[in-house]
């Protein structure tokens, strides 16, 4: 599936109106802000604060429609990363897998269910990770019967985004064996290229005074860190 949201560009080139890519924005905001940076990056993977079990789950279904896989593979996944980091027991480092590995077979990666038990003990993240393409394609058709071309632009093209943007952050941000800060790459991806900043404190709720994730975290969720 990342494949074709990768495709997606090219469809999106050809016939997007601005309309189109005002959706876009929108859903990449939903799916890649809220879902996989604020959701599965700072609240599953790393606990950096607490939240409301409504928007806890509405944020992983966000974050389901990104294509960046499910919620417990994602998590261990990372955690993983942080563990071992720019090592071979890297899971998607870019110095011993390559950039092209980490941009397009990130999500194959062999997962460790020890760094996500806490997800798999729970009843929503096992129903989130059985379900997870038809939840997919129940979106998908729903978009379809709205406007055909809709699955582009309020599905596969955001999705490319998300997971665009999420791989460049660990091919261009992680050089010579270390994190590196990318002001640019950190506004594009919501405040999360602000890398060393979290390899340094990684449940840090604010990276930078440009982090938009976590501005957002500080303003609705302030003090209730886990």
């Amino acid at each position: 599936m990342q494949i074709t949201a990768y495709l997606s560009i090219i469809p999106m080139i050809m016939y997007g109106q601005w309309q189109h890519y005002l959706v876009a924005v929108f859903v990449y905001f939903l799916n890649g802000c809220l879902g996989m940076i604020v959701g599965y990056h700072r609240l599953h993977t790393h606990r950096s604060f607490k939240c409301p079990l409504w928007f806890e789950k509405m944020i992983t279904y966000f974050a389901t429609i990104g294509l960046t896989g499910p919620a417990i593979d994602w998590v261990a996944i990372h955690r993983m990363h942080h563990r071992f980091h720019d090592t071979d027991k890297d899971p998607h480092s870019p110095e011993h897998l390559g950039a092209w590995r980490v941009h397009f077979l990130t999500m194959f990666a062999k997962v460790n269910p020890k760094y996500g038990i806490d997800l798999i003990k729970k009843k929503f993240y096992m129903f989130q990770r059985k379900w997870y393409f038809a939840i997919n394609f129940a979106y998908a058709g729903a978009l379809y019967l709205i406007d055909p071309f809709a699955v582009i632009y309020a599905w596969l093209f955001p999705a490319a985004l998300v997971i665009g943007f999420g791989t460049l952050i660990l091919s261009a941000n992680h050089r010579d064996g270390e994190p590196h800060n990318d002001f640019i790459l950190g506004l594009l991806t919501w405040g999360d290229a602000f890398h060393k900043v979290h390899h340094d404190d990684p449940s840090k709720v604010r990276l930078h005074k440009w982090d938009l994730s976590g501005i957002l975290i500080e303003k609705f969720f302030a003090g209730k860190t886990q």
